[in-house]
């Protein structure tokens, strides 16, 4: 098994490569969060995803949601309704 590594390699050096105003991937997040994100309570976001109504994964007995399936699920299966004035 050959383990020779390059001499010249530093782990922090590839990171610096990255400019400071890129953006990473978010990754999950808590239900806590999308509860704050959304303005809402975290049992409202238990019972959204009882009803189906927002996309999460589940590990366990974990719950995680990736924000910007949350965000894009949202924009496409519901619709903003505002009320006509009263006559």
């Amino acid at each position: 098994m050959n383990t020779t590594l390059d001499q010249n390699h530093d782990p922090n050096r590839d990171r610096s490569q990255i400019p400071s105003n890129a953006t990473a991937p978010e990754g999950y997040i808590t239900k806590e969060e999308v509860a704050k994100r959304l303005k809402k309570t975290v049992r409202t976001v238990e019972n959204w995803q009882a009803k189906g109504l927002v996309p999460y994964v589940k590990i366990g007995r974990s719950v995680l949601f990736n924000w910007s399936d949350v965000e894009s699920h949202v924009q496409t299966n519901f619709r903003i309704v505002r009320r006509s004035p009263a006559k």
